[in-house]
């Protein structure tokens, strides 16, 4: 999700949407070449193929692909089907998810439940494979010999004081991750995800401002919401925070999903969408950089090379359930 009005900009010169005022035309080929995507995209689209694309890691631990497709309802009815939960009812690996508004509270949190995670957060220790900061690592082992209830409540509060720090301090308020002899940065990652939409500052500034530097800088008109799930990442269960924010330009939209926590599995994630009207539907484009361990070290190019191609599999399933249910 990321060079959002770039692609804009690109389908004004190949004439498939009304062109805002203000805008100015750029080489259709130049942005999508910034995008990632193959020079054919928009006649395959058009043909009612899903494109998909892996795109450059902006650091050693990512992996990023990139989708592109049409559906058959206008971009507006979309937003609104997305923001109704669509994703969430065709993806089977959501266990549980709800949202959370204003300053939070463990209410909000109260059907967040460890169940088979109980063990691992109970042993809880640097380096493990859940994603802790050092002081939350204590608090946990200062729970030793307290009943499972205490470590509910433990991990609830956690999560909520990372969505605190996160909506009053964006990227900065991300705590690392203690993998013992290092710390990892999910705030690093998420930053040099959104420095690899730098090519498109100059076309929207404000959905940029927005992404780089929330919440000092939220762009007129944007929506946002933040939701925690429980979720199955490659069949097992981790908790996600994530924020979601939409800005509308013109007929298009812009919808960025960051995801700013993850429990375990991969590090963090972010993903932009566009939705941009076209003759019969809505043309999405969708970028996905994904942080994992996984692909660092010895052999991090192949395994990065082969993440990607299982990463688009798994996209380009998801999406096309996606494409099948907002075609109905």
């Amino acid at each position: 999700m990321r060079t959002l009005a770039a692609l804009r900009i690109a389908l004004l010169a190949l004439g498939l949407v009304g062109r805002v005022a203000g805008a100015q035309p750029v080489e259709a080929e130049k942005v999508l070449a910034e995008l990632g995507f193959p020079a054919d995209t928009i006649a395959r689209v058009k043909a009612g193929q899903m494109v998909h694309t892996e795109l450059p890691a902006s650091n050693e631990r990512e992996l990023g692909v990139g989708l592109a497709f049409r559906v058959s309802v206008p971009p507006a009815q979309l937003v609104a089907e997305v923001s109704d939960g669509l994703l969430e009812k065709v993806d089977p690996n959501f266990e549980k998810h709800g949202q959370l508004s204003g300053d939070g509270s463990l209410s909000q949190l109260a059907e967040l439940e460890l169940g088979e995670l109980a063990e691992a957060y109970a042993d809880a220790k640097p380096g493990s494979d859940l994603n802790l900061s050092s002081a939350e690592i204590r608090s946990l082992q200062a729970l030793k010999g307290k009943p499972s209830s205490a470590l509910d409540e433990e991990v609830r509060r956690q999560i909520l004081k990372r969505y605190q720090d996160y909506r009053s301090s964006g990227l900065d308020g991300i705590p690392p991750y203690d993998r013992g002899r290092e710390k990892r940065s999910g705030s690093a990652d998420l930053r040099s995800a959104t420095e690899a939409a730098s090519p498109v500052k100059a076309q929207v500034p404000d959905f940029y401002a927005t992404l780089l530097d929330y919440p000092k800088k939220p762009g007129p008109g944007l929506e946002e919401a933040f939701h925690w799930a429980r979720y199955k990442a490659h069949g097992e269960p981790v908790f996600i925070l994530t924020h979601v924010f939409t800005l509308k330009e013109g007929d298009a939209y812009g919808i960025a999903q960051r995801q700013f926590y993850v429990s375990g599995g991969y590090n963090v994630e972010q993903a932009i969408s566009a939705f941009f009207p076209v003759s019969g539907g809505t043309l999405v484009v969708y970028v996905n950089r994904t942080s994992t361990d996984q692909v660092e070290g010895l052999g991090g190019g192949t395994k990065r090379a082969v993440g990607k191609k299982l990463l688009a599999s798994q996209l380009e399933e998801l999406f096309t359930k996606f494409r099948q249910a907002a075609d109905r």
